[in-house]
């Protein structure tokens, strides 16, 4: 095992980073201040946003620009949709309510708080992230290196009995439920689908069924039974 793939001394680069390139990740973390998240920047999507979408092309790749952008993609709507990202920053928002990080990073709860977390270790597994088409680190990432950011959050020993090892355990498995849930095209509002979600065409899904002729009436002319 090389100097580069040691947990251990990931976890002191990660300190060291913190500490030696304060301006750097000051300018990173700023990105997701409560001012920034709420009034993002004309003509650009939040960087919470857009982390959400790096995640949820990292769990199920489709034919995005995230997608694309991590080098692994494929040629049909993956789990970037409007309306699954909409509903995972919304599971976040409501699952945390509370500031998950600390003063340093403006005591950010739920989504925020999560792209926080996420983009500071994308800048520790690679600097150059903070730089790209994306205006959040992670979503500049491969594919390897996402899943890196991941088993360093997976194993970072300061989050250990704290509410972060839930959040961390969580982030994949909820974007994978909302990738596959119908909220790619459900309009909350009217409470109906107003097309073929996404999720139904990743698993070939044929629709809600309304019942099969062979169950319709009585069978063979039985229609009750004598006791």
């Amino acid at each position: 095992m090389g100097a580069s793939d040691d947990p251990v001394w990931n976890r002191r680069r990660f300190l060291a980073g913190v500490a030696g390139t304060a301006a750097a990740l000051m300018g990173v973390t700023c990105l997701f201040s409560a001012d920034a998240a709420a009034e993002p920047a004309a003509g650009s999507p939040p960087p919470v946003r857009d982390t959400i979408n790096g995640i949820l092309a990292f769990v199920v790749p489709g034919n995005d620009p995230y997608s694309r952008r991590q080098g692994m993609s494929t040629d049909r709507t993956g789990g970037v949709t409007d309306g699954s990202a909409a509903s995972l920053e919304h599971t976040f928002d409501h699952a945390s309510p509370m500031p998950l990080l600390g003063r340093t990073t403006g005591n950010l709860p739920g989504a925020a708080a999560v792209a926080a977390l996420v983009n500071l270790y994308a800048v520790t597994v690679d600097a150059r992230s903070a730089v790209g088409p994306f205006a959040a680190p992670f979503a500049n990432l491969d594919h390897a290196a996402k899943a890196r950011v991941f088993e360093l959050l997976d194993t970072d020993p300061q989050f250990s009995g704290t509410m972060l090892t839930y959040v961390v355990n969580a982030i994949p498995t909820l974007a994978a439920f909302a990738a596959y849930s119908e909220v790619s095209a459900f309009d909350p509002v009217r409470r109906v689908l107003t097309g073929r979600p996404a999720g139904w065409e990743l698993t070939r899904y044929d629709g809600v069924g309304e019942g099969w002729d062979e169950f319709a009436g009585y069978y063979r002319g039985v229609d009750r039974i004598e006791r």
